[in-house]
């Protein structure tokens, strides 16, 4: 059964360990301690200014000693601004940075408070925002980076635990090349992608609020120790911060072992002593045996005392040559903890080891084979040629007969071009759909994993909006799956649209393949991975899309050329062939292989060809090939290979996945009774 899985875009968490040797070479660029003011306790002089209603209470976490915080009162015209008006510190610009800070307030008041922000004053789109969640359903973090159209946007999307709770919590945001690591309190929460948003220079910089050419989204709470660095923090830094260790005393190694005193403390080492004396205390010792050293285990923030520290019976050395986060039972977050992982033979790092949609724990449960996904032929679940019609539809020649209805066509609409027999559709009224029962294994946007295919030949500038495939509901017109033209028509790139009481809305294809030639694509969705990918020509075009699972159970439609819900609309203009759904994602050898120009049948191994020659005591001779479901067949006879062929079978209806059929004994001059050797061919 397909469940609704939380959308985000987080990364496995495994992808965060470090395993650096030394401290991150990260300079502090300010550190504001909120004791009464917003000085610059860095000496780096971005001091920072506040407005509207900001008072100072000592009210802190519980972890600082003394001091005060700011208190927003979450009204226009409240915020604090870091160097007003000369430009921020633009930190997000860098290829690496850290910010740090305690926060305290309840995200459930308010939606959308952002307690860091940088933005442009000259223009509202570009935004980099921390904050609250955007809809105060809970009191989780909130990231909402933006600069561009909506497939330039990464957001909102949300921590794991919460922040925003009415206690304070350490939260500190490190990132390299686009990629962040989120810390609550210390402890990794997740891991996040943004590389879809372009770069951008950002001249304001904002705490409880933001700031463009006014105000907005001011946070109603307290915000405490706000620092931030121009490069990476490892998570052993980021650890000592949550402890309570100002930002400008995160340097301080008496014994000059690359191991921070307050860390050394946390974890009863010794901060005078690199080792010389007592080798555990050093970088390379390793007092809880793990074969993970003090160096590794404050770079990846794990305690050296403790060599399994997340109970998942692999110590943390072990983690470390699996590529496993050693902080996370469950590093890929599929049910079953690494150690199990390794024993049984499936990745810790991916949830779906297979790729057939189902994640591993799930297949464990149910007792199928987490490391083994179905045969292509049992994938396949509906393959249209787009060949021919019948006049009323055009067949599916996968192992269904989910033959497509013609709306508005004709035999005139299968047309050939550059050497395909294709669909034609003119963009004002013509489709093909199908409208599908409870026991039909489409629509494909049901499973848990499943792969587009097809061919097209469109021009999408000048086209808005116009969908050549679709999943809807014929009676709601809100669930839909919709692969088309970009929705302005301003270019030829590729849109996705999907929507399921709510949507990521448009987000496009790097490239261009709507060019008005013939270009194969695919288009694969994983629930086990929250991931969508596009190949275009077999090359994968973008794999960073937001995901979206449509679960309604009024999706019962599938078109082509198209859209239909209660009516029909958004025609798309130009050529599809060669349409195939699958169950799972199909590799990129797979998908390659599609675009090479293999046919699906072929893909799966069920090429036509005669599998089995019998004869019985009456000499009639029995053939069994390889068939197709809703197929035709003739079969031909000759004696020596000449171009003498004698059709002895007419329209020989499939009998599914294989066919047989009987060639009688006393054909005129061809009696297989008699002759010693007979040649057979089947055509389709």
């Amino acid at each position: 059964m397909k469940t609704n899985i939380l959308q985000t875009a987080r990364l496995p968490l495994a992808a965060t360990l470090l395993l650096l040797p030394t401290i991150a070479p990260a300079e502090l660029v300010g550190y504001w301690k909120l004791d009464g003011d917003f000085s610059d306790a860095s000496g780096n002089g971005n001091e920072g200014t506040m407005f509207g209603g900001v008072s100072y209470t000592s009210d802190t976490a519980a972890a600082l000693v003394g001091g005060q915080s700011a208190t927003f009162d979450g009204l226009p015209g409240t915020y604090g601004s870091i160097n007003h008006g000369t430009g921020g510190v633009a930190v997000s610009a860098n290829p690496a940075y850290t910010i740090s800070m305690w926060v305290k307030g309840d995200g459930t008041l308010n939606s959308d408070d952002r307690v860091f922000s940088e933005g442009i004053t000259t223009e509202a789109n570009p935004l980099y925002n921390l904050g609250t969640h955007n809809s105060s359903v809970d009191g989780r973090f909130d990231f909402y980076i933006r600069n561009g159209p909506a497939a330039q946007t990464f957001g909102h999307v949300y921590s794991n635990n919460l922040v925003f709770d009415n206690t304070w919590h350490h939260v500190a945001v490190v990132s390299q090349n686009k990629i962040i690591d989120l810390y609550i309190d210390g402890i990794l929460d997740g891991q996040y992608d943004y590389n879809r948003v372009p770069d951008f220079t950002p001249d304001t910089t904002t705490i409880g609020g933001i700031l463009r050419d006014t105000d907005c989204c001011n946070f109603l709470g307290s915000i405490d120790e706000v620092a931030v660095w121009d490069n990476a923090l490892s998570a052993g830094q980021v650890g000592v911060l949550a402890l309570g260790t100002g930002a400008n005393e995160l340097e301080i190694d008496a014994d000059n072992d690359g191991l921070l005193d307050a860390w050394e403390l946390q974890y009863g080492l010794a901060s005078n002593d690199d080792g010389s004396i007592n080798p555990a205390n050093g970088p390379d010792g390793d007092p809880d045996n793990d074969n993970s050293t003090n160096a590794e285990e404050f770079a990846n923030g794990t305690d050296p005392q403790e060599a399994d520290i997340d109970e998942d019976d692999l110590n943390d050395g072990a983690e470390a040559a699996a590529g496993t986060n050693p902080l996370l039972a469950d590093t890929d977050g599929d049910g079953l903890e690494d150690g199990e992982e390794v024993r049984g033979g499936t990745n810790p790092l991916l949830a779906d080891s297979d790729g057939d949609g189902i994640s591993d724990g799930e297949e464990r449960t149910a007792g199928t084979d987490p490391t083994q996904a179905p045969s292509l032929s049992e994938r396949l679940c509906a393959y249209w040629p787009l060949d021919s019609t019948d006049g009323t539809s055009t067949p599916d020649l996968g192992p269904n007969g989910y033959h497509l209805n013609l709306i508005n066509m004709d035999a005139s609409n299968f047309v050939s071009d550059g050497g395909r027999q294709a669909a034609s559709f003119d963009g004002v009224e013509e489709l093909l759909a199908r409208t599908h029962g409870s026991e039909d294994v489409l629509p494909i946007s049901a499973s848990a994993a499943y792969t587009i295919s097809m061919w097209v030949k469109i021009t999408g500038a000048g086209q808005n909006d116009r969908r050549f495939f679709a999943e809807s509901s014929s009676f709601n017109n809100d669930p839909l799956l919709n692969l088309g033209t970009q929705n302005q028509g301003a270019d030829n790139r590729f849109d996705v649209y999907l929507r399921d009481q709510g949507t990521p809305n448009h987000e496009y294809s790097l490239s261009e393949p709507l060019d008005g030639t013939w270009r194969h694509l695919a288009y694969t969705h994983n629930d086990a991975n929250q991931k969508i990918q596009l190949y275009i020509d077999g090359v994968l075009d973008r794999d960073d899309w937001t995901f979206k699972d449509i679960i309604s159970p009024d999706v019962d439609t599938t078109t082509i050329g198209a859209i239909l819900r209660g009516t029909a609309c958004c025609w798309a203009a130009g050529m599809v062939d060669e349409v195939s759904l699958w169950k799972g994602v199909l590799t990129p050898v797979e998908i390659s292989q599609l675009a090479a120009g293999t046919s699906p049948i072929d893909l799966t191994g069920g090429a036509l060809a005669i599998t089995s020659i019998t004869r019985n005591g009456n000499g009639d001779v029995v053939l069994t090939w390889n068939s197709s479901p809703n197929t035709t067949y003739n079969v031909d006879v000759n004696k020596d290979l000449s171009e003498n062929w004698v059709e002895v079978g007419l329209g020989i209806v499939s009998q599914g996945s294989t066919t047989s059929f009987t060639f009688n004994a006393g054909f005129p001059g061809l009696d297989a009774a008699t002759e010693p050797r007979l040649f057979f061919r089947v055509r389709q």
